[in-house]
């Protein structure tokens, strides 16, 4: 006996245009900043009619789920329409699409649709994922709503930056490093204090206490996962007041010209939280100059410690 398809349907008014929206869904790769639930997005295949990409996700019990989704895209219509390559062990087999629709104000009625068949040897299925929908497609459509009318637009309060130390050691043994966060506390000056949780299937949930140039203590909450290129990407699920997204990516490289490790970060500032943090007069540009440095000078300390503790590897191989 066959599964029936399921629907599932959320809707929101968005005070932006179209084209606006419709950018912010097509572009995954600023998804991680934008979506709560998206840990990281890597895009396999890409054309103008659509493309292919794996995303990792948490789901309501806080776990990385990932999956891998075809779309084909509709620029004049403005719709957005998905499938699953395979079946997912949460979700079963899943589809559906994003439609932005004009409203007069230059507004965008924004529609979220999936179509699903449970796995069939789950009797729960139904309602969990529903349950699931309906928290990420409600913290998605008003992700939408806050991101699409930041003024002047995303890319005046986001950043991407990437930092590079040379290796005395193994990049291997700075992974190592990098993975075994746990030990942070004890190995690096600006870490107070870690919690980290091992999730099945090898993600990491990370807690961690950092102190700041002024003395303060600021509480962040990360989602890691090690890839199979041996890079690990990461998501702050709990980020500083003044940012609205973060997330990074660590990378090795070991060839015949040396080692490596590079730190890459990607942010989008909240301009409420802006104001709060560093005064109601400090524009997006300077605003973000101050965050780069602070995320800078924390990710360089780690590279540093990270390339002590590769050379003290090697040297006692």
């Amino acid at each position: 006996m066959n599964t029936p398809e399921i629907h599932a349907r959320h809707e929101a008014e968005i005070g932006a245009l179209p084209s606006t929206v419709y950018e912010l869904v097509t572009n995954v790769s600023l998804w991680p900043v934008i979506f709560r639930p998206t840990v990281h997005t890597q895009v396999l295949e890409r054309s103008v009619e659509g493309d292919r990409f794996e995303i990792w996700a948490t789901v309501s019990s806080g776990e990385v789920n990932t999956w891998r989704s075809r779309r084909e895209f509709d620029a004049v219509g403005r719709r957005v329409t998905f499938r699953q390559d395979h079946d997912n062990p949460l979700f079963g087999l899943m589809g559906g699409g994003w439609t932005c629709a004009p409203l007069d104000g230059g507004r965008t009625k924004v529609v979220l649709e999936h179509r699903f068949t449970p796995p069939p040897d789950q009797a729960d299925a139904r309602e969990r994922i529903v349950r699931e929908l309906d928290s990420n497609g409600a913290a998605e459509l008003e992700a939408l709503r806050t991101v699409s009318v930041l003024p002047g637009g995303v890319d005046m309060w986001r950043l991407t930056f990437t930092e590079s130390v040379g290796l005395t050691g193994s990049a291997e043994a700075a992974r190592e490093f990098i993975w075994d966060a746990d030990r942070w506390p004890e190995r690096l000056p600006h870490v107070t204090g870690l919690e980290l949780v091992e999730q099945k299937g090898g993600a990491q949930d990370m807690t961690m206490q950092t102190r700041a140039p002024d003395g303060t203590v600021h509480t962040t909450r990360s989602v890691r996962v090690l890839l199979s290129d041996g890079s690990i990407v990461y998501k702050q699920t709990r980020p500083p007041r003044a940012l609205l997204g973060h997330s990074g990516r660590w990378d090795f490289r070991s060839d015949g010209s040396g080692s490596s490790i590079s730190s890459t970060h990607t942010f989008l500032l909240d301009p409420a939280g802006v104001a709060e943090v560093f005064g109601p007069d400090v524009p997006a540009q300077q605003a973000s100059h101050r965050v780069r440095a602070a995320l800078s000078a924390n990710s360089r300390v780690t590279m540093e410690h990270a390339d002590l503790y590769s050379a003290a590897a090697g040297a006692n191989r």
